[in-house]
């Protein structure tokens, strides 16, 4: 009897403790949907009842630096430009428009930034998810850490990582493949039209794979409605400029890498700015150089052109166009400028030799050879959400490495036949998969007059039968 009763109050007592426990389990959890359902209503951060709020501080912290932008209209958040954002104790204002301002040089850039973190209620495992999003390109990042939860602690080490070399962005219901470096992604022209005449329901979110496998990110809504604004009031339109395109001597017949090369390089220039830097080359003997759009950044930058020689001078962005990727440099006092051979008569064919020049990871003067592997245009899962469908893209399988791009694509005479673009990292599947803007399609989106064939005009339109030494 004795005995009965020991086990019939410990069984009372373990029903007792779980009952307590599920009780505290639901009052967190509903504390906690309570909580997000709060973040989720529309508040006044300014009244009383709401100002002091876990999910305000972030909006009232920044409020005596909102300003009116002169330029644009916008309403904006003023800071410094030259901080590291992926500094943890760094305090940023989410899913507002902000306005990085150098304190270098005065240059700015407008930014939006966004989080997503998700910590386990048992163990206290934290993973947080950051993204900064600009007119040109989105960068991301993500960390880990351990933590105590409800019923054990977790002690894993902080651990920062860049998002993957490629992720899918999902607005509504539309996908977009995007391909990047080091956690930077150059935003496709379809996504930011498509940003642009959003409804105010419109959902984002990002899928990547990370050490845990797939995951799925969602951006706030807060956030979507500002790139709205931003991509609307911010993008400028260009005037196209005039230029002039004039054959050139060229060699009859192929000549030697080495002789690609040295012909070559005294045109190409590396551009260096605050975000990085990117290759691009002489098209004219004024000053004027051939670029990726992705390589300038928005805002009013002042970028340093770096000639072969080592001399440097600054450039000034003068057109910019989103849909083929590519922008114009005009830069001044560099002496004896000398413009590259243009093929401008015709496209490349698939299997001719090319040689990539430019500037990878900060590298000057950097040579790579290789052939066209094929003409194509943009279409199917890999490259539609890329170009438009009326873009030609040489791919091939010289090498086109990050900083490359913006460098010239030429042919074994040395005429430039494309501009490096963008390579699709291809881990164990495939290798080798590097892609140029045409030179006709870019000079055609110029409205450049092409000049009619001589007697003495190869097939590119360039007079030959000069050899190069």
């Amino acid at each position: 009897m004795l005995i009965s009763l020991q086990i019939m109050r410990s069984f009372k007592g373990k029903i007792i403790l779980q009952t307590i426990l599920l009780s505290l389990f639901s009052l967190f959890s509903f504390q906690e949907i309570k909580s997000e359902e709060t973040k989720k209503v529309k508040v006044n951060c300014s009244s009383i009842v709401h100002r002091d709020k876990e999910y305000c501080k972030g909006k009232n912290e920044f409020k005596s630096r909102e300003k009116i932008d002169e330029k644009t209209g916008l309403t904006v958040i003023e800071l410094e430009q030259d901080i590291d954002w992926k500094a943890k104790k760094v305090k940023l204002p989410w899913s507002r428009i902000v306005k990085n301002i150098s304190q270098l040089d005065g240059s700015y850039e407008y930014a939006i930034y966004d989080r997503d973190k998700k910590s386990d209620f048992s163990t206290g495992y934290t993973k947080a998810f950051f993204t900064k999003w600009t007119t040109d390109y989105l960068k991301g990042y993500f960390y880990t850490s351990g933590g105590c939860g409800f019923w054990v602690c977790s002690y894993e080490p902080l651990r920062v990582y860049d998002f993957p070399n490629f992720i899918e962005l999902y607005l509504g219901s539309k996908s977009y493949r995007i391909y990047g470096n080091n956690g930077e992604f150059v935003l496709p022209q379809g996504f930011i039209n498509k940003v642009k005449n959003a409804g105010e329901a419109t959902t984002l979110s990002l899928k990547m794979k990370t050490n845990a496998g797939y995951e799925t990110v969602p951006i706030g809504e807060e956030t979507v409605q500002s790139l709205k604004k931003l991509f609307g009031k911010v993008i400028q339109n260009w005037d196209k400029i005039n230029i002039k395109v004039n054959p050139q001597s060229v060699s009859k017949g192929n000549l030697d890498i080495e002789t690609i090369a040295k012909n070559t390089l005294p045109s190409v220039v590396k551009l260096r700015s605050d975000e990085g830097s990117g290759s691009g080359f002489f098209i004219d003997d004024q000053g004027l150089i051939l670029t990726n759009r992705h390589v300038v950044s928005s805002g009013d930058k002042q970028f340093q052109v770096i000639a072969n020689d080592g001399a440097k001078v600054q450039g000034k962005v003068v057109y910019v166009d989103k849909k083929l990727d590519f922008a114009l440099v005009k830069t001044e006092n560099l002496k004896n400028i000398k413009p590259l051979p243009i093929c401008y008569a015709k496209y490349p064919s698939p299997g001719q030799s090319v040689v990539a020049l430019g500037s990878p990871l900060g590298l000057a003067g950097t040579v790579t050879r290789g052939i066209v592997s094929a003409i194509r245009y943009p279409s199917g899962e890999l490259l539609e959400d890329i170009a438009p469908n009326y873009v030609t893209l040489i791919q091939t399988d010289a090498s086109i490495s990050p900083g490359n791009s913006g460098g010239p694509l030429v042919n074994s005479k040395g005429e430039v036949i494309g501009v490096n673009t963008f390579n699709i990292p291809g881990g164990g599947n495939a290798q080798n998969l590097n892609f140029a803007v045409s030179i006709v399609d870019i000079l055609n989106e110029l409205d450049v007059d092409k000049p009619g064939k001589t007697n003495f005009a190869n097939d590119c339109g360039n007079n030959q039968g000069w050899l190069w030494f």
